[in-house]
């Protein structure tokens, strides 16, 4: 018997160890070759930094990287020797997890961003251009002229997806929200408007005018608790039920009337009256992941 638990529990140990051991990607896997984007030539020295030194590269800006959980990131100049003005900027930044990459790409993407099939999703301007796939953001900035500089801008970014390979799966909450809400609306907020400190990190989006949110953080007793530490900052706070699952109605000094209900797999919400019609079931579809790609909509 003791030999039969030894080996059941030994490929179990060792995911375990493996999975709490992984190194984070290395950024620079996407970075080009120094020929790869002839006649730009990528300059030899790679620009790596941590969380704590980005801000030495974009002053005022790291921490907005730093909030969605960046692990590290490598950066690379690609210049036409032939034409000095002319030069492909290059940073891939490696985050703790999808979501994060998602991240900032939510954060970056303009209302107007025509979504491009580049890793996960991407968007592509005039004088920038970027895409998140899986664990990764990539951006890119292009100078030079106008003839050249928007082929040079997609030529990189694709260079870079090819790099890392076919995109994995979005993950599971992504996935799940999308089906319900207005996908261009989706933004991931590492700290949560709702609840500010006491909900875990979410989602949020719209459905038909109304805001609504899925905390990523487990259900259960972690969320029971995150109910109550947000009962105390609600205005009239009512603790009810809803199909087994617990509901917190109130009035968010800041948002005005909130409703949450803590599901199997996490808290979702909407900034709404308790009485709106609909609304816990929509909650409730919303808290229970079960994402189904063929709904997936434009990102």
């Amino acid at each position: 018997m003791r030999s039969l638990l030894a080996a059941a529990l030994t490929p179990l140990l060792s995911f375990v160890v493996a999975t709490a051991w992984a190194a984070p990607a290395d950024p620079a896997v996407a970075l080009p070759a120094a020929a790869a984007l002839a006649p730009l030539a990528r300059r030899e020295r790679i620009e790596r930094h941590t969380p704590e030194t980005l801000w030495e590269r974009i002053d005022g800006e790291a921490e907005l990287y730093k909030t969605y959980r960046l692990a590290a990131s490598a950066h690379a100049l690609y210049e036409d020797p032939a034409l000095p003005d002319r030069r492909i900027d290059l940073s891939v930044f490696s985050f703790a997890d999808p979501l994060g990459a998602f991240g900032l790409f939510a954060a970056f993407r303009p209302p107007e961003c025509a979504v491009q099939t580049l890793g996960n999703g991407g968007c592509l301007g005039d004088y920038q251009g970027f895409f998140w796939h899986g664990d990764f953001f990539v951006l890119a900035d292009a100078a030079g002229p106008a003839g050249s500089r928007p082929g040079d801008l997609r030529r990189a970014l694709e260079a870079a997806a090819a790099l890392l390979g076919p995109p994995p799966p979005r993950p599971e909450p992504l996935k799940a929200f999308s089906r319900f809400v207005e996908t261009r609306t989706i933004r991931y907020q590492p700290r949560h408007l709702l609840g500010r400190e006491a909900l875990p990190p979410g989602l949020e989006g719209t459905v038909r005018g109304t805001p609504v949110f899925l905390s990523v953080g487990p259900g259960g007793a972690p969320g029971a608790a995150a109910l109550d530490a947000y009962a105390r900052v609600l205005e009239a706070p009512v603790l009810g039920e809803h199909k087994g699952n617990r509901v917190l109605t109130g009035r968010d000094p800041a948002l005005g009337p909130v409703i949450l209900l803590d599901g199997s797999q996490g808290i979702g919400g909407a900034r709404a009256a308790a009485d709106t019609p609909g609304i816990r079931d929509l909650i409730e579809a919303i808290s229970a992941h079960a994402g189904d790609p063929e709904l997936e909509g434009s990102w």
